[in-house]
């Protein structure tokens, strides 16, 4: 099932869509979604009320219902993230990012350092400009050329769109899927792409350039979670994140970028809240 969907105005006057999840009472944890996806992304399989979490969710701009933000920079979430929380008069929370999310993740600790009590990342990546790191190395070959199509100066929008769209359609169809996540992934990707491919144009051509902060700026205790057989977002990424973050501690996983790890899922949420 999903949740409702409550909407707020960024400072511009950019409509913001976002979502609760579990106990409205319970300890608050942003869950930011990887590129595409949308507010509805959330990990089922983590217990909210158990564990007595508030999980929150939302649109990153040009995704779902949040209004696009065009030339908008990584550390931008963090403007999002605080007109959201001050909405709901949330002083301060945990923050999760999840692929594309994790950069994002990091720029709300980041930015809003007096707010983040802990940060966590899965399979999340490096800045394009790291110092000592191939950022193409370990990836699939599909993966390079979707990121040089993506980010060129004139990308084919209606060709990312339709790849989209089509992969939504094999996700339905698939039998190898198991319904459970099928009721997570396609609801998330079909509202991704509900205004277009500006969502995902906009977040790589974020990801490719400077991410507008500092990762010194990251003072809260942080997680990364990288998977050993990602080519995705190879694994080095989250090693060469661990090595330049003030407070990291890593924790490499076997399998790939969207493998299921439920009880591994389950301890890193628990601990991004203070549970652990």
């Amino acid at each position: 099932m999903l949740a409702d969907t409550s909407t707020v105005q960024a400072e511009d006057g950019r409509t913001l869509a976002f979502c609760e999840w579990g106990d409205r009472t319970g300890r608050p944890v942003w869950y930011l979604h990887g590129s595409p996806g949308s507010r509805y992304l959330h990990p089922r399989e983590f217990d909210v009320t158990k564990w007595g979490v508030r999980m929150l969710t939302y649109d990153r701009p040009g995704y779902g219902r949040s209004d696009r933000r065009p030339g908008r920079l990584v550390a931008d979430a963090a403007e999002d993230v605080r007109a959201i929380a001050d909405h709901l008069s949330l002083m301060e929370f945990a923050v999760v990012g999840v692929s594309a999310g994790g950069p994002h993740a990091l720029a709300v600790a980041a930015e809003l350092a007096g707010r983040v009590t802990r940060c966590a990342v899965v399979n999340g990546l490096a800045p394009p400009d790291a110092e000592g790191l191939d950022f193409y190395a370990g990836m699939a070959e599909s993966e390079v050329e979707e990121w040089r199509a993506r980010t060129v100066s004139f990308p084919d929008a209606a060709a990312i769109l339709n790849e989209t769209r089509q992969w939504v359609e094999e996700l339905v169809a698939s039998p190898d899927i198991p319904p459970a996540a099928k009721d997570v992934f396609v609801p998330t990707l079909a509202e991704a792409i509900s205004q277009g491919p500006w969502g995902i144009l906009d977040d790589y051509a974020a990801l490719s350039r400077s991410w507008g902060f500092e990762l010194a700026a990251v003072t809260c205790p942080v997680t990364l979670m990288f998977a050993e057989a990602d080519t995705s977002v190879p694994p080095a990424h989250g090693r060469w994140l661990a090595d330049h973050l003030p407070q990291a501690t890593s924790l490499s996983v076997p399998g790939g970028h969207l493998d299921p790890r439920v009880a591994d899922t389950e301890q890193l949420l628990a601990w991004a809240v203070g549970r652990l």
